[in-house]
């Protein structure tokens, strides 16, 4: 049986509507998500008959899944009451195995209510309707009333989700004739329980720490919003007035002022530290002083205490007559239903569901049927493997905790000594069984980070788990963890080839094009006449401007695989580089106004040279396209007729692209580049910025943007990026330029000159970095703006005085006039460490300024109260009691 479902059914009625009110978060459940689409986990792609029969009774998989998705939806609202989302057990490997245990509960949780029908019918149990609609009525007022929601607001948001009241009043409905006829049967099973006293007694003397009793203390408090109110309470009170009446005049606690301020029992640990030590020094009957708290001042009064203490029988009687029948009951339930599901004729239709129930009873017995279903082939699901590992790693973890409680005996016998030995030669091999499981499923799954990580933590030399990996960063774009694990597997394996070309892959992402040519050289050694090596290794040598060594590759390629396709795009691409040479070289002899006889031939000879090389480039294209087809290879024809000018066909390549792929950066970029050429430089600028904003790689953002300013050096947010695109870069020379050009376009731009300080403090040029900064406060107004520049001036003191150095006077100026500002804008304990900071690198610079700032700086002591005010706290509890 689902303990989990059990332990919480009663608020699963409520789910899908609280889930709305609750943090005002709609729960998806698993139906609506598509994890359960109702496929078995056999090897059959048609439906299963049922999900599993009961004396005869069969569930169909559909009740199987709802309650898996009602049990799902009660881990999401606890969830979310931490301020979490529970969709993160659904996630990789281990979300698969959630989803197993979630539907192994689920088939625990129909087969427990099959047996609970079964047993009503037996005994002739029936539920009038007008029960079950009265109770229905009564919770759904219940919950209108305590959420403050109307029916009005639940019908529409009912109308939202495509659903009517009536429709969820029937679902409601049958959940609630589900726990009633449940409790019906319960009560019909535990019957009469009548305790006898000595029953009674060993049951108190075996609990009797449960009914200890705290010390604890009953108070009322009057809560006013100042002190002189309360002043004026404490002296009315002292002349005689009543407690009770002051409180419903006075306090503005509206939960108790009504009734004189009674706050209950309470013990320690409920209410805060000052409030609790105020509550408990006081003597029943006596009155504090006013107690300050951040939501005015209590007048506390105690009404009575009573001491730690164990009671007697008799004074807990009925609690423990209360709790006797009540575990009584639990006990005779339980034995019947174990009893009861022992006797039936119970079969699951579900392999690995199956399975993980015997798990859950015997972990032996269900790791043997998992290895069972996977030997014999009776599930498809490809998880199975990494199931067969948890449940090993499951193994290995229990003995680890016998074998640690043992270990922790100060003087052992033998024989726990001989069982410590065989707990760690048990737990070496579960961990070793786990490991050789999951490495099975790394073959089969999508890995994912936890489960590469769980891999790593039985095996740290894993280079597979390794290498998943880095390929898992590199997809999140985090390429130096990525790097760094591709460059442990090498470590580890020198020959693990997939771990190079991962590797030269990243690098050639991240324009490392010779160290991209080492990893894929490597590679090649390893991996002899690869073609798919070779090629990765031409592209390089063409980014390096090798064209001999990328046409001695291609054509080892073409002499193993005379028919590949990608050598035939290989040798476009060499023509291409090749000819957008020669189309520079022409484009520049063309720009002169007269040429000489020799540059006159030259340019008839690359003339020709261009028309050769397009033809080449063309026709290989022509060919992949054909064989092969993708929009990269149409960009790449563009781009050829591009640089041969051939503009009409350039032009329905590139718009041809954007058709078929309206995102693709490459094809704005040539479509762009074709419309400047004709003349036509608005809309070439317009199709540039396009690609510029849908581009996600640094060079072409660079390339694109260095066109657009050259055509329109008057856009200067334009500028901007491309300063930043050169800072990004580490180019800073190149940004230091755009950064200047916007400052002398708009002075004291903030972003620019933080830039411009920033590319200057990375060349070393500390002062004029200094200067840029200092111009920009001469026109900055708004301390927020000054607080930047001053923090931007403390980095480059940093940098400059070298780290772990104090700073000079440039930065400790700047710290003084950072604690000045900050105080200005109430932020007194940024400003405090700026000038602890200053006393801690010169301890006598501006000390005068310092000392006053940091009195400033400080809190104001508070007012002096009499004397006999001295000890009152000036707190209050957490809450309102």
């Amino acid at each position: 049986m689902s303990r989990f479902f059990h332990r919480h059914q009663k608020s699963i009625i409520w789910i899908v509507v609280l889930s709305f009110f609750v943090g005002s978060v709609i729960l998806v459940g698993l139906n609506q998500a598509g994890i359960f689409d109702s496929r078995p986990d056999t090897t059959e792609d048609e439906l299963p008959d049922y999900a599993a029969r009961v004396n005869g009774d069969e569930i169909d998989i559909t009740e199987l899944n709802a309650v898996a998705n009602q049990i799902f939806n009660q881990y999401q609202s606890i969830y979310q009451q931490i301020g979490q989302d529970a969709s993160v057990l659904l996630e990789g490997a281990r979300g698969k195995y959630f989803l197993l245990q979630l539907r192994a509960d689920a088939a625990e949780e129909v087969i427990r209510q099959a047996l609970y029908r079964q047993e009503a019918q037996t005994r002739g149990i029936r539920l009038p309707s007008s029960d079950v609609e009265a109770a229905l009525e009564q919770q759904y007022r219940n919950f209108l009333q305590s959420n403050g929601v109307t029916e009005a607001q639940l019908i529409d948001y009912l109308r939202q989700q495509g659903s009517s009241l009536d429709t969820f009043k029937d679902s409601v409905r049958s959940q609630i004739e589900v726990q009633m006829l449940e409790a019906a049967v319960d009560d019909a099973v535990a019957g009469l329980i009548v305790p006898t006293e000595d029953e009674l007694l060993s049951y108190y003397e075996t609990h009797i720490v449960d009914y200890d009793v705290e010390e604890r203390v009953r108070a009322s408090h009057i809560l006013v919003e100042d002190l002189e109110t309360a002043q004026e309470v404490e002296r009315l009170l002292d002349e005689g007035a009543d407690f009770a009446e002051l409180a419903s005049i006075y306090s503005i606690d509206t939960s108790n002022k009504e009734n004189g301020g009674d706050l209950d029992w309470f013990t320690r640990g409920m209410m805060v530290p000052e409030f609790e030590e105020v509550a408990f020094e006081l003597r029943v009957g006596e009155i504090s002083q006013p107690v300050q708290t951040e939501f005015g001042y209590h007048i506390i009064k105690v009404t009575d205490r009573e001491a730690a203490h164990t009671p007697t029988l008799d004074e807990v009687y009925d609690d423990v007559y209360a709790d006797y029948t009540e575990e009584e009951a639990g006990k005779r339930v339980e034995e019947w239903y174990n009893g009861r599901r022992a006797a039936s004729q119970i079969e699951i239709n579900l392999p690995l569901v199956s399975a993980y129930i015997l798990k859950e009873q015997d972990i032996d017995l269900g790791l043997g049927e998992f290895e069972r279903i996977l030997a014999e082939g009776e599930s498809s699901d490809e998880y199975l493997p990494y199931y067969i590992g948890r449940i090993y790693e499951e193994k290995a973890q229990r003995a680890a905790s016998e074998r640690t409680e043992l270990e922790e005996i100060e003087a052992p016998t033998e024989d726990e000594l001989a069982r410590i030995e065989e707990l760690k030669t048990q737990e070496d091999a579960d961990e070793e069984a786990a490991l050789a499981s999951y490495l099975v499923a790394l073959e089969e799954i999508d890995v994912d980070e936890t489960f590469l990580n769980r891999i790593l933590g039985l095996n740290p030399d894993s280079s597979d788990a390794t290498y998943l990996l880095g390929k898992l960063y590199v997809d999140r774009g985090e390429y130096v963890q990525a790097e760094e694990r591709f460059a442990a597997v090498i470590a580890k394996d020198e020959t693990y080839v997939d771990a190079y070309i991962a590797s030269g892959d990243l690098a050639v992402r991240t324009g490392n094009y010779p160290l991209a040519r080492a990893r894929y050289e490597k590679a090649l050694e390893l991996r002899e006449n690869s073609s798919s090596v070779m090629l990765k290794l031409v592209n390089v040598h063409l980014e390096l401007g090798a064209i001999d060594e990328a046409r001695a590759l291609i054509d080892s390629v073409r002499a193993i695989d005379p028919e590949n396709v990608n050598a035939a795009i290989a040798e476009g691409d060499v023509a291409r580089v090749q000819l957008a040479e020669a189309a520079a070289e022409r484009d520049e002899l063309a720009a002169k106004e007269t040429l000489t006889d020799e540059e006159t031939a030259r340019l008839s000879e690359l003339n020709d040279q261009i028309e050769a090389l397009y033809e080449v480039a063309a026709d290989r294209y022509e060919e992949g396209i054909q064989r092969a087809g993708s929009l990269e290879l149409r960009t790449k024809l563009g781009q050829v007729h591009l640089l041969a000018g051939r503009l009409d066909e350039a032009e329905d390549e590139f718009e041809d692209v954007i058709i078929r792929s309206p995102y693709t950066a490459d094809a704005y970029e040539g479509l762009g580049q074709v419309l400047i050429a004709r003349g036509e430089i608005e809309d070439g600028l317009e199709n540039l910025r396009t690609g510029l904003a849908r581009s996600f790689d640094t060079a072409q953002k660079e390339r694109i943007a260095k066109l657009i300013v050259e055509l329109d050096p008057s856009d200067i947010d334009l500028r901007m990026d491309l300063a930043q695109i050169y800072a990004s870069q580490y180019k800073w020379r190149a940004a230091i330029t755009e950064y200047a050009a916007v400052l002398d376009a708009r002075p004291g731009d903030l972003d620019a000159t933080l830039g411009i300080a920033e590319a200057y403090r990375w060349r070393g040029e500390h002062a004029t970095a200094i200067q840029y900064i200092e111009r920009a406060k001469e026109t900055a107004d708004e301390a927020t703006t000054r607080i930047r520049l001053n923090e931007a001036i403390v980095e480059v003191a940093e940098d400059e005085a070298g780290a772990g150095r104090p700073l000079g006077p440039t930065g400790l100026n700047a710290l003084i006039e950072l604690a000045e500002l900050r105080l200005s804008i109430n932020d007194a304990d940024a400003a405090i460490a700026d000038l602890e900071r200053v006393q801690a690198d010169d301890p006598e610079y501006r000390a005068d300024d310092v000392a006053e700032l940091l009195r400033a700086a400080e809190p104001e002591p508070e007012t002096e109260e009499p004397a006999d005010d001295a000890e009152t706290p000036d707190e209050e509890p957490s809450a309102t009691p």
